[in-house]
């Protein structure tokens, strides 16, 4: 799995590129379905209430997430995607789960990553 690297509670830029089983981009307008979910790799609770949430949503910025249409998905985090939860902690590791539907939902994909989230009074 990939790890993104951020600092607790900033906003931070991630990208990637949303693929079809054949590894080709596929465009946004192609998807019929996009979510993400956040949460805590160690216990699995949710975090900023990212739980299936809709990123595709009726247009461009759908809960701070585009793609456009070479299938670039680039989501702006909030300081609320990035928390540290156990403060005795150095990094936290969070995971973010792209799942998305396309061909009218009879094909399915996932991207997904972890977030090693620095805890901002433990490291420098």
């Amino acid at each position: 799995m990939d790890i993104f690297h951020a600092r607790e509670q900033t906003t931070r830029r991630y990208t990637a590129t949303i693929k079809d089983e054949l590894g080709n981009a596929l465009a946004g307008t192609s998807l019929t379905t996009l979510t993400l979910t956040l949460y805590h790799l160690k216990d699995g609770a949710i975090i900023n209430s990212r739980n299936n949430q809709d990123i595709l949503g009726a247009g461009s910025g759908a809960n701070n997430v585009t793609i456009d249409a070479n299938g670039l998905l680039t989501w702006t985090m909030q300081p609320a995607d990035n928390p540290i939860n156990d403060a005795t902690l150095d990094f936290e590791d969070h995971v973010a789960l792209i799942q998305f539907t396309w061909s009218a939902g009879a094909k399915k994909g996932t991207h997904e990553f972890m977030i090693r989230v620095a805890n901002t009074t433990k490291v420098p």
